[in-house]
């Protein structure tokens, strides 16, 4: 049987046309499109269906959204006639706090819902008001990607029936939400001018005070670190390491294998060096999470030194640093790439706190 509802197409590919087209910058907009089953209380008449539905989400705040939402579907009546189902609802939904990737929410609102019984000769139609109450979860498997549930309870004011809908479907975000947008520094306000200092001494001429010189005395014309001692680094020898990973990742990518070879080659060399693995997240998902994910990530890393390349765990230390040191724009997904990141510090091993 053919549905009555033509329109209904046209509407979602308009609907699908406005959340293409919304600014980035604006409210963050979710186009979402699935499958529904239908359970209809008894006294409509209608044997229960499945269908399939779109539905577009103005999110305003970080916890507040608007939605409209139009589902179709096809059913047997119990007069013996099909019967083309046509609900629609608009709705306010409240996000509550994501857990991980799982956003959930609450929802509720007011619709219509339409019975187009396929008789002969003709048509007989039925429209009922309706309330609905419910909620369901996104699941984010990408930063703009998820699956999403739903499950709602609608009383018929008109016929005062009850009726149950569970849906499930693929939702696309456009926007980020103000939560996580980072918000330009403001201009310093200007610093009154200080007052003039004595100059501090700096007793053995290598550029660190003596206040802050922990080796005093160190011959003229060395070359000295932040404390005035003289790194027991080998003139000559370095090592970068950078190591970049994918969305909610601690996986080490075989691309980096090359990387940490070389700093574990570097430590082969340098027996008194040790190494602090730094990690990063962007600002995807909470804070704490993010937090625990960065120092996965940097033991992930020094797995990969000691069980491969044989370098001992205890010249190596990870720290997790989650969001708190971004190197990019968090709004952009190049920027978020970059942030989620592992670096290396070397020290000598007197030198570590």
């Amino acid at each position: 049987m053919q549905s009555s509802h033509a329109p209904l197409a046209l509407l979602l590919a308009m609907l699908l046309t406005v959340a293409s087209t919304a600014s980035a910058d604006g409210p963050p907009i979710t186009f979402s499109a699935g499958g529904t089953y239908n359970i209809f209380d008894d006294d409509r008449e209608v044997d229960d269906d499945f269908g399939y539905y779109g539905a577009l989400e103005f999110r305003f705040t970080e916890r507040w959204a608007a939605e409209f939402w139009l589902s179709d579907g096809e059913a047997d009546g119990d007069i013996g006639f099909d019967v083309d189902t046509l609900r629609w609802h608009l709705d306010a939904l409240y996000y509550l706090k994501p857990r991980g990737n799982l956003q959930p929410y609450l929802a509720a609102g007011y619709g219509e819902l339409e019975r187009d019984w396929d008789v002969p000769n003709g048509n007989l139609d039925d429209v009922d008001n309706e309330t609905n109450f419910g909620g369901g979860v996104h699941w984010y498997f990408t930063e703009n990607f998820s699956l999403r549930g739903d499950a709602r309870y609608l009383f018929g004011w008109d016929d005062d029936t009850s009726d149950f809908t569970v849906s499930i479907g693929l939702s696309y975000r456009l926007g980020t939400p103000k939560s996580r947008r980072v918000a330009a520094a403001p201009e310093p306000a200007p610093a009154p001018e200080p007052e003039p200092e004595p100059e501090p001494l700096d007793s053995d001429g290598d550029g660190v005070i003596d206040e802050k010189d922990a080796c005093p005395g160190t011959p003229a014309g060395r070359s000295v670190d932040e404390r005035g001692c003289e790194p027991r680094f080998v003139r000559g020898e370095s090592v970068e390491l950078k190591v970049n990973f994918g969305f909610d990742s601690a996986n080490v990518d075989t691309n980096y294998l090359d990387d940490i070879k070389a700093l574990a080659d570097f430590l082969g060399r340098h027996p008194d060096v040790v190494a602090e693995i730094e990690a990063h997240t962007d600002s995807m998902g909470p804070e704490a999470y993010n937090q625990g994910l960065s120092q996965r990530r940097a033991e992930a890393v020094i797995d990969v030194l000691t069980s491969r390349y044989g370098v001992d765990a205890g010249r190596l230390v990870a720290k997790g640093y989650g969001e708190s040191q971004p190197i990019a724009s968090n709004d952009t997904e190049e920027g978020r790439a970059a942030n989620r990141r592992v670096v290396v510090s070397l020290a000598t091993e007197d030198r570590m706190e």
